[in-house]
């Protein structure tokens, strides 16, 4: 087998880390709510309460973005789609990054499809043609976890960021519960008139999530998620970027972390919000299940 097994779980932990929309709150509310362009700007809190508020209402989103970590976790790596997290996670993207182009045989860019909670990577003829013509691959990262009995395995599958916050809605909410949140100033993206918004949430600001904005947001449930996930990968807090346009609604957010491994930057750019998301499931005699091919690979070692 010429494909790495690192390579499959890298791409696996990225298209987690632009999915984990699923767990997004949906406590918004548009008759309570009051843009930017109303209040004038002056007050950092409320306008970033305006803007989870306002991300909560939306169901889907267009994205692109860059993960910049240590080699060891993949390096850099791009991506590119559409997702839809309401009711439940649909996505479709496409990945490609150094760890793909470091791997004898693997294509240059894989599309990654999520549908009822397994995700779908295609990864290209010369992976099929070892598979019996299955060219994509399926993680049930749930049934994975179950058939090995094994959690430390499933989190290193998902690289521990099931429950990172990255649906939009969280990322603005993570960067309430800051005590040193600031306004960085006007600024356009893309066209866009924004004001960025940065500050830095440690775990201890996360578990008192009850005293600050962020329980507006996430649930007690999400937010004790939250601090489990921090303190599983050595993580002591984020350093979060937010630029929010006059809709309230995120147009770029930035985090940035030290990890034992080394430091990761992770920026999304979102636009067209509730765009219509349609994804197809693949068709079975192209797919092998990732457990299959964890089979396959210890019969190959014996």
């Amino acid at each position: 087998m010429r494909f790495a097994f690192r390579m499959l779980t890298g791409v696996a932990g990225v298209a987690l880390l632009a999915g984990t929309a699923a767990c997004g709150s949906e406590d918004g509310s548009s008759e309570s709510r009051t843009t930017t362009e109303e209040r004038g700007g002056g007050d950092a809190s409320a306008a970033l309460q305006a803007a989870a508020e306002s991300t909560s209402e939306m169901h889907s989103a267009r994205f692109e973005g860059e993960m910049t970590a240590p080699a060891s976790a993949g390096g850099q790596t791009t991506m590119e789609g559409v997702m839809s997290w309401d009711p439940s996670l649909t996505m479709q993207m496409s990945v490609s990054g150094e760890e793909l182009a470091a791997t004898p045989g693997a294509p240059q860019e894989i599309e990654v499809r999520w549908l009822d909670n397994v995700m779908y990577m295609h990864m290209g003829a010369e992976f099929g043609a070892e598979m019996g013509g299955a060219e994509w691959l399926s993680m049930d990262l749930a049934a994975i976890a179950e058939e090995s009995g094994d959690a430390a395995m499933a989190d290193a599958m998902s690289m521990g960021l099931e429950s990172a916050g990255q649906d939009p809605a969280q990322q603005v909410a993570m960067l309430l519960s800051a005590p040193g949140i600031e306004e960085v100033g006007e600024e356009t993206l893309n066209g866009v008139e924004t004001r960025h918004y940065a500050g830095t949430m440690s775990v201890e600001d996360a578990v008192a999530g009850d005293q600050s904005g962020l329980a507006e947001v996430l649930t007690e449930e999400e937010v004790e998620q939250l601090v489990a996930t921090m303190e599983q990968q050595g993580i002591d807090g984020y350093d979060l970027d937010i630029w929010i346009d006059e809709n309230d609604l995120p147009v770029q957010v930035r985090q940035s972390y030290e990890t034992p491994e080394g430091p990761v930057e992770y920026e999304v750019r979102y636009s067209d919000f509730n765009t219509e998301v349609s994804v197809e499931q693949p068709a079975a005699e192209l797919v092998i299940d990732f457990m299959e091919l964890i089979e396959e690979l210890n019969a190959e070692l014996s």
